[in-house]
């Protein structure tokens, strides 16, 4: 089962503030008699989804009387549940809500690293579910860095870590951050439907809507980022997972092979022209030095005979064969020595390369298509185990946690993006007020970044004859 991060709200010299976790939404039930203090019975409308050791939410967060208590006996189907002895006594209708901790173990660090090692107080503490937070105030030791983890004392399982939360509180353009200015300009608190998720949508939300207001944004680059070495017989890479395009040379600023000059993008077509007469597969079943059958993966493109080329460690091997066979799974070269020239010397391993017309040299052109990066021709042995070097525009980094930066220099628009969409709370319909304004500053906001954007990078433009690029 995965379980949701804590978050801490505020650290203020010594005192930790821990926000709730967010109320699951099943099992939920509701008492149908009161309950006095002191009493361990609880007849509900319906006590399906609940049983013996589970942690009980009694009432709502927040409100004076709420408790926790655990299950103690076997659940038989019905409206019964018994508990540990209640606080207070709670009337009919009272919510009954099953939730996986009732503590948490506060850790201090001294760098932003979690360890189990500091446990504030030496002990774990009671979730403050009367309160708006959980409060403690660290009277041990100073640390650096704390961090909260949620803990079922019951039943002795730990849940996740919070990310760490400096002694000097969340910096202005985190997330948690932003949240608490949130909350607090609007004079709203976290419930069933304000939530952290809720909060992460949202933003992840106002990021993308400000990434979407310009083609490339300058804190979005990348540059020097290694796809890998050049070597002789590839020509394929694996566009990072993070480009915000990798269908397409949308995203890239420059591609280099060692030291050279960068290359030049062609597309697709335009990489297969310069690839004319150029056959290309991969080997299928392993082959050893005197085989005189290489199977491929595809061999219609292949002559009837003649000779291809693989490549080892750097060495372009040359192997003759006589014959093909062609298969709609699979195909065969045949007919190759088994000693001397054209003989296979050296173990082909499965899915080397395999080459028929090929041209090696100095890298020229790259492409980018379904993911890859393709560069041609192919590095000769001048070029093998050069750098390839991309720069390029990364996506947006999406947040999931409190402790999450925002990239936008403006990290103030994010706020007002998140105060219009509470403020869209009270209306029942959550229709959207545009006059809003939260709304009208984030779009001032939004408008001045993309007024003062500089990429920083001068761009080549091909010139215009009779308005037609060359």
């Amino acid at each position: 089962m995965a379980y949701e991060v804590p978050r801490i709200l505020s650290v203020n010299s010594r005192v930790i503030k821990v926000s709730h976790l967010d109320l699951p939404s099943q099992p939920v039930t509701y008492l149908l008699t009161a309950m006095a203090a002191l009493d361990t019975s609880m007849t509900v409308i319906d006590n399906a989804g609940f049983s013996d050791n589970d942690l009980l939410l009694i009432g709502e967060l927040g409100v004076d009387g709420t408790e926790i208590k655990d299950i103690t006996a076997a659940v038989t189907a019905g409206t019964a549940l018994t508990c540990v002895a209640v606080t207070f006594a709670h009337p009919a209708g009272t919510p009954i809500r099953r939730l996986s901790f009732n503590q948490w173990k506060l850790y201090g660090t001294t760098t932003n690293t979690f360890a189990i090692t500091n446990l504030l107080g030496g002990a774990a503490i009671n979730i403050q579910v009367a309160a708006p937070y959980t409060t403690y105030v660290n009277t041990g030791t100073e640390y650096a860095y704390y961090w909260a983890v949620a803990f079922d004392s019951v039943n002795s399982i730990t849940g996740n870590n919070s990310d760490g939360v400096a002694s000097t509180g969340y910096t202005l353009d985190s997330v948690g951050s932003l949240i608490n200015s949130a909350l607090t300009s609007t004079k709203k608190e976290k419930g069933s439907i304000i939530t952290d998720e809720w909060f992460f949508k949202e933003i992840n939300d106002c990021l993308r809507y400000i990434t979407g207001k310009l083609k490339h944004w300058s804190f979005l680059q990348s540059f020097n980022y290694s796809l890998g070495s050049s070597v002789r017989g590839s020509y394929i890479y694996t566009m990072p997972t993070d480009a915000e395009d990798k269908n397409t040379n949308k995203s890239i600023l420059d591609v280099r092979v060692g030291t050279d000059e960068g290359l030049t993008y062609v597309d697709k077509k335009e990489l297969e022209k310069e690839q004319e007469g150029v056959a290309y597969t991969q080997v299928t079943t392993q082959a050893v030095a005197t085989d005189t059958t290489l199977a491929i993966d595809n061999s219609y493109d292949f002559a009837d005979s003649g000779s291809v080329d693989v490549f080892i460690s750097g060495t372009k091997y040359t192997i003759t064969y006589t014959g093909v066979t062609r298969s709609t799974t699979a195909g065969v070269l045949t007919g190759i020595p088994a000693a001397g020239t054209g003989s296979i010397t050296v173990t082909l391993p499965v899915d080397t390369n395999v080459w028929q017309g090929e041209d090696e040299g100095q890298p020229l052109y790259f492409t980018v298509y379904d993911g890859s990066l393709y560069i041609w021709p192919l590095p000769d042995a001048s070029y093998d185990y050069k750098n390839v070097s991309l720069d390029y525009w990364t996506s947006r980094t999406l947040v999931n946690s409190s402790g999450d930066v925002i990239e936008p220099p403006r990290y103030d628009a994010v706020k007002h993006w998140l105060c219009f969409k509470l403020h869209a709370l009270d209306n029942a319909s959550g229709k959207l007020d545009f006059n809003d304004g939260d709304w009208i500053l984030f779009n001032e906001i939004l408008k001045d970044m993309i007024r003062t954007e500089c990429s920083g990078q001068k761009f080549k433009w091909r010139r215009l004859v009779n308005r037609i690029s060359l």
